[in-house]
């Protein structure tokens, strides 16, 4: 037996040489251990004319020296330092090699106890010669390594950050140079990053370390990406092995404070910043699908810390200066990709970067899946443009104070996101603040040179990524725009890495716009600041619904763009209703619309009005404004020429338009007035309450096509779904609870077909709607007035209801409920609305809600209903 063998006598040279070569490492227990690395003890081994393998075998062991030295050099290092050489034998014979190292099973040559005993001294004496080595011959993909093997760690640097949660811990290793291949990093230099997830305290994290592993396969390789080296599992932990950046993440370049200075430097700065777009397009079009079906995934966690700074060749901004994406721990999987480029994915990223559609600003939607399209990153690498602009301007002074311009805004204007953690976030849910556009239109001002390189960023973030998710582009339409104006206001330099030289002679205007034009709809002169309104009509057959805008200065607009803020006493509101009597010709006209009668925003509700065609022939004139006292609480307004108002501008958007750009599939913003309707609104709950009862059966189908256009233009704003009801049978709601949480799964179609089918399918309606009923069944669920949940009620209907006469207390009574609700739960000013939508020409009922928008008083006194402010012309719905 093997062990019989008298013992070997101890190279003593070889040991001496080992003990003085040792080198510190550290194990999977954190420990600092020593080791020898394999290369160097087989140099030692092969040295020229000496022999020495064949001069450290037993005699008694016929083992040629040759065949040791080609497959078993390092198991023969471990036998000579135990003294043991007799064992190669058993593992020759047993061909267990050196790259089978290390040996975990020491009974893997049998259970003899002499042999036992022997491979246990191996086993524990191996480590010391077992160091985990780099080779991109031999990828570690999810190894898993043993505890006691060396990690050949010559130096390290550890950091945990709060911008990753402390979900890991980066460790910028620099490794022992005999322990990697020169090949095996782009870099070819020791140090490199250990990231480190700490799976140790929280088991979850193991899924992020596979979901980056997945991403790193799919990848493959890309400039623009960081490098991907490796990764390894070792005593519970999970490691990824990827290539250092020497200047760390953007957010550590903000933090040193050193923007590029000269134009020059700022080139370099803007294109490799710039370049990031291809990191994008690179994850979004891996293909691989079948019939090579376009695949991708998304990132959803891109901001700063996660995007890493590479220096350039001639100092940090100068040629070969790039930027690359890093950490996809919190990306998808990869999953075929349609026209839509959605991926129904949730969000997990960082809530300041992430964009109006990712968003939670509502505790319920913490449990709900809310699909993500792939879009959002283009979004997040808008923002960190955006902030990166304003850097390279005015340093971190600028920084701090668009932060601050952003918590402000939000602060001020939408509160209820700085309790979802959003009060830093670049959006409102919905749209960019405008404080981001202005500040970095501020950056570019102070920037402008004869190039005006920034302005072209600033543009194509502006015009194309920081807009709403179906109007940003592919990212290879993004680089194509800017790589385009970049070779334009740079023609002789061809690519980013070229010496720079001097612009081009041709004049660059001053503007902010790029010199090639952007692609802007010619829709698209509505200015930032007028107002978004919805205006309305009643009549059958002639009724014109529209979206419009106005500078009126004395608009202040609710939540659906309408006139219809009335504060409490105590600082809280009521959204109010007021329809408006047809009589005496008191209608606003539309020039050009023969006469057709509109909705008017943004004045008082004794302010009614109506042009001669000379009038509205003239371009931004505003009406004549008439007032004069009302003769009945309850009878249509009779108005005398009183004032004029401050002149405005209208663009109206119908019915019969959002019905042809719906068939069309054209987007919603070409709409006039629509996205700063959606930024005045924010994202809201809308319930539609539609009288079904026999005297609206008539007018069913204008109404349907009425509220088919209108969900249409709020089903993206919609925090699930808008919901229907009928006063028929109003605890049952459309689509169903399930549907509903789909979301935008649920289609137009399918809703519009179920409508009908209602309508159709009611067999006896009343004669008159019972409208208290109706809402006190819907307002009974004391969850729909919510104050996490800010919701609008509109309620399409003839005013003809049960109740007996006109100022009957029924309607008025639960629109007192609903605001006894408002005020016990704090809601917020714009936290619940209700309108009401006139259809046909029935004089009691428009005198129905003539009264209940110019007389109820809702529980209080007269002088109570003057502190509510009711009656400021919600809107104003004409016959």
């Amino acid at each position: 037996m093997a062990s019989l063998h008298p013992q070997d006598e101890r190279n003593e040279e070889f040991i001496q040489f080992v003990r003085r070569e040792l080198q510190p490492g550290i194990d999977g227990n954190g420990a600092k251990v020593e080791f020898i690395s394999p290369t160097k003890t087989a140099e030692w081994w092969k040295k020229r004319s000496e022999n020495r393998v064949a001069r450290a075998i037993n005699h008694n062991i016929h083992a040629r020296a040759a065949t040791i030295e080609k497959a078993y050099l390092n198991i023969f290092s471990i036998l000579v330092y135990n003294s043991k050489t007799y064992l190669i034998k058993e593992f020759i014979s047993h061909g267990f090699q050196d790259q089978q190292l290390p040996l975990l099973d020491h009974k893997r040559f049998g259970g003899d106890l002499a042999m036992v005993r022997d491979m246990k001294d191996f086993c524990d004496t191996q480590w010391m010669f077992c160091p985990v080595v780099f080779s991109s011959a031999m990828p570690m993909d999810k190894r898993t390594i043993p505890c006691r093997q060396i990690l050949p760690i010559k130096d390290q640097k550890i950091t945990t950050t709060k911008e990753n949660h402390s979900k890991s811990i980066i460790r910028v290793v620099t490794l022992h140079s005999d322990c990697y291949d020169t090949d095996w990093s782009s870099s070819s230099k020791p140090t490199v990053v250990f990231k480190e997830y700490l799976t140790c305290e929280r088991d979850a994290l193991w899924n992020s370390w596979i979901r980056e592993y997945n991403a790193f396969v799919k990848i493959d390789s890309c400039d623009h990406i960081v490098q991907y080296l490796g990764s390894f599992e070792q005593n519970k932990r999970c490691f990824m092995v990827l290539e250092h950046a020497p200047e760390g993440s953007l957010l550590e370049l903000y933090k040193r404070d050193k923007p590029p200075a000269t134009p020059e430097e700022r080139r370099y700065f803007l294109y490799g910043m710039m370049s990031l777009i291809k990191a994008v397009d690179k994850i979004q079009n891996l293909g691989g699908g079948p019939r090579n079906q376009r695949t991708g995934f998304a990132h959803r966690d891109i901001k700063p810390s996660n995007i890493l700074v590479f220096p350039g060749t001639q100092g940090l901004y100068s040629d070969g200066f790039r930027m690359k994406l890093a950490d996809f721990d919190t990306a998808t999987s990869e999953s075929p990709i349609d026209e839509d480029s959605v991926s129904f994915h949730d969000n997990d990223g960082d809530k300041t970067y992430c964009a109006p559609e990712a968003s939670r600003v509502y505790t319920y939607q913490d449990t709900a899946i809310k699909p993500v399209p792939l879009s959002s990153d283009i979004w997040s690498l808008g923002c960190v443009f955006s902030e990166a602009l304003v850097w390279v301007a005015g340093r971190m002074a600028a920084v701090y104070k668009a932060a601050g311009d952003r918590r402000t805004e939000i602060q001020t204007y939408y509160p209820l996101q700085v309790d979802a953690s959003l009060g830093d976030c670049f959006h409102n849910a919905q749209t960019a603040l405008q404080c981001v556009l202005e500040s970095q239109q501020a950056a570019v001002e102070s920037l402008k040179g004869p190039t005006n390189l920034s302005g072209t960023v600033c543009a194509l973030v502006k015009q194309k990524m920081l807009v709403p998710y179906k109007d940003r582009p592919t990212p290879s339409y993004l680089w194509h725009e800017f790589n385009s104006k970049y070779e334009y206001l740079f023609p002789s330099l061809g690519r980013a890495n070229s010496a720079p030289t001097r612009s081009p002679s041709r004049a660059i205007g001053s503007e902010v716009a790029s010199p090639v034009s952007m692609g802007k709809s010619p829709r698209g002169s509505f200015q930032y600041s007028q107002l978004p309104h919805l205006r309305t009509t009643s009549s059958l057959g002639k009724e014109r619904l529209m979206i419009t805008t106005s500078n009126h200065p004395q608009t202040d607009l609710g939540p659906l763009g309408f006139y219809m803020q009335a504060p409490f006493d105590n600082g809280m509101p009521v959204q109010q209703i007021s329809p408006s009597a047809q009589n005496h010709g008191q209608i606003q006209e539309i020039s050009g619309s023969n006469n057709a009668p509109e909705l008017s925003n943004g004045l008082d509700a004794s302010q009614v009005t109506k042009s001669t065609p000379s009038q509205t022939g003239s371009p931004g004139y505003l009406h004549p404004t008439y007032t004069g006292p009302i003769s009945s609480p309850w009878e249509p307004r009779r108005a005398s020429r009183d004032q004029q108002a401050p002149p405005s501008q209208y663009e109206n958007a119908t019915v019969e338009d959002v019905i042809h750009y719906r068939k069309l599939k054209a987007k919603k913003h070409l709409l006039s007035g629509y996205d700063h309707f959606c930024r005045r609104m924010g994202r809201r709950h809308f319930i539609f309450v539609i009288d079904d009862s026999d005297s609206m059966r008539e007018l069913k189908s204008e109404v349907l096509r009425a509220v088919q256009a209108l969900i249409w233009l709020v089903k993206d704003m919609d925090l699930t779904f808008p919901e229907i009801r009928f006063t028929s049978n109003p605890s049952k709601r459309y689509p169903p609870t399930i549907a509903a949480m789909a979301g935008r799964l649920y289609s137009m179609d399918m809703l519009a077909s179920l409508l009908k089918r209602h309508w159709e399918n009611l067999d006896e309606a009343d004669k008159e709607c019972n409208m208290r009923y109706a809402l006190d069944q819907i307002f009974a669920d004391d969850s729909i007035v919510d104050p996490k949940k800010p919701t609008s009620v509109l309620i399409f209907t003839n005013g003809k209801w049960e109740g007996g006469p006109i100022q009957d207390p029924g309607v008025e009574g639960c629109i007192t409920n609903v605001i006894g609700k408002m005020r016990q739960k704090n809601i917020s000013n714009t936290g619940f609305t209700f309108q009401f939508v006139s259809f046909g020409d029935d004089q009691d009922g428009l005198n129905r809600m003539t009264y209940l928008d110019d007389c109820a008083l809702f529980g209080g006194s007269l002088e109570h209903r003057k502190r509510l402010g009711v009656g400021n012309g919600a809107i104003l719905l004409e016959p």
